[in-house]
Formats: C-alpha cells, sequence, structure tokens
C-alpha cells in the first residue's frame, strides 16, 4: 500500500472515467509538497486518461480535484483551464521542440505567451538550462541534438513557469542508465527546492525507483488510499458564482 501525503498539494480523490469505470474507477492520487511520486502500470492501466484528467484536458464523469486544498472540480471549464495553464507544468512523452526556434527560445515560449518580455523570458530560460546542465545548447536548434538534451530541454520548458505540479509522461524512456539516473537527481532536487509537487508516469519499474514513492496502478485503481479533502457540498462543474462564494482565486495560488 502506498501511503498518500498527509498535506497534499496535488489530491485526486475518487477519479472515473468515462461514465462506466472501464478506464478510471475511483481513483486516488495524493501528492505533497516537495514529494517526486511515480504512477507505475502497464499498457492500458489508465495512466495516459489519469494524467489527462488531472493536467484538465479529460472531465471526470464523478470524484474531485484538489490543489492546495483549493476544489478545482467546481470552477466552471474557463477558470478551470486557465488555472491548469498557470500552476501545472505538463511534459508529454513525445517532448518535442519547435524547430525554428533555439532551445532556450523554445524553454522561454510558455513565459512568452504568457506575457513576458523577451529579455525576461531568456533570462529565466538560461536559469533552467542550467539546473538541468545543458547551458551550452542555448543557442542550439532542435536538429541535431541528442535525445537527452532534447528531454531536459522539455523539462526546463515545463518547469520555467514555476508550477505547482509538474506531470511527466516518461521522462527518462530511452535515456542510458546513468544519464537516467542523473536527470531523476535534478527532479528530485528541483521537487525538494522549489516545492514542487513532482509526478513521474512510467512503465518502467526502474524509472519508478528513482523518486521518492511509487503509486501502482492497474486496472484504472491505485493502491493508495485518498487524502481526506475538506467537505464541499457543491456538484461537479458548479457556476461561477457558486465556486466564487469559496474564496478561490483568478491568480496563482502563491
Amino acid at each position: 500500500m502506498s501511503l498518500p501525503s498527509d498535506n497534499p498539494v496535488l489530491n485526486a480523490v475518487g477519479l472515473t472515467f468515462p461514465a462506466d469505470g472501464s478506464v478510471l474507477r475511483g481513483t486516488h492520487l495524493a501528492v505533497g509538497e516537495r514529494e517526486a511520486v511515480a504512477v507505475l502500470g502497464e499498457a492500458g492501466s489508465g495512466k495516459s486518461a489519469l494524467l489527462a484528467l488531472l493536467c484538465g484536458m479529460l472531465e471526470p464523469t464523478a470524484g474531485s480535484l484538489w490543489a492546495n486544498g483549493r476544489p478545482l472540480h467546481v470552477l466552471p471549464a474557463e477558470r478551470r483551464q486557465a488555472f491548469f495553464r498557470r500552476q501545472f507544468g505538463v511534459l508529454p512523452q513525445a517532448c518535442r521542440l519547435l524547430p525554428e526556434l533555439t532551445v532556450a527560445e523554445n524553454v522561454a515560449l510558455p513565459l512568452r505567451l504568457a506575457g513576458m518580455s523577451s529579455a525576461r523570458a531568456i533570462a529565466r530560460s538560461l536559469i533552467w538550462l542550467e539546473r538541468f546542465e545543458i547551458e551550452d545548447h542555448a543557442s542550439s536548434r532542435a536538429a541535431g541534438l541528442t535525445r537527452p538534451v532534447l528531454r531536459r530541454a522539455a523539462l526546463a520548458r515545463a518547469l520555467v513557469g514555476d508550477p505547482v505540479v509538474l506531470l511527466a509522461d516518461e521522462p527518462l524512456a530511452d535515456l542510458a542508465v546513468q544519464t537516467a539516473e542523473s536527470t531523476a537527481r535534478i527532479l528530485r532536487s528541483i521537487a525538494v527546492s522549489h516545492g514542487t509537487a513532482i509526478v513521474v508516469f512510467t512503465r518502467d519499474p526502474m524509472t519508478a525507483a528513482y523518486f521518492n514513492r511509487t503509486v501502482k496502478l492497474a486496472d484504472g485503481r491505485t493502491d493508495t488510499m485518498p487524502a481526506t479533502p475538506p467537505p464541499v457540498a457543491v456538484p461537479l462543474l458548479a457556476s461561477t458564482g457558486e465556486a466564487a462564494s469559496f474564496g478561490l482565486p483568478l491568480g496563482p495560488v502563491r
């Protein structure tokens, strides 16, 4: 049994998708601040669906999703998506960079799209490239770069906005053992230094072993008990007025 965090930053309770529960059936996941957790499951276990629910790409047919104790599931769709964009970083398995941009410009792209000046965004991106030990490639284009460099650049892009939660799909896939160990070490260090809750989705037990805790997912269920959220007597997807009554923020939660 994988014990949930006592004070989760990310808390998914009883997520079900679709309505018949054929993919996820009352799935629970609680991840604490500064914790790096691996969700381990075979193909068809529901990992992709869980990741999509946690980052707001899909809506659960039942269950609730909380961030820093705030009930995201009561927000109307537009505000919920805005929250995810500001507070969650996502690394898809196909971590492509735009070929017409340099590595530094690719990493800076989320900040530019959020309205930050080019100079500030590039300066922030260079800090993250240094953290991932690939600053020497800042001026390089994506074509011709090795898989480890591309993977770390994509991780830097997902983290450049200092998200509350990072959701990463197979971040160590196809990396040599030494490179995988080094990348996992950097991710664990970032979790501690930045207070980021990191959730890695993988089918590889060796990848899962690099992180603080493993949650096993099989047949749409996790092996973890739910962390108890505060009660909210509001139906899924409540109105804006109802969500506002809880004092839910429009801006970042930290």
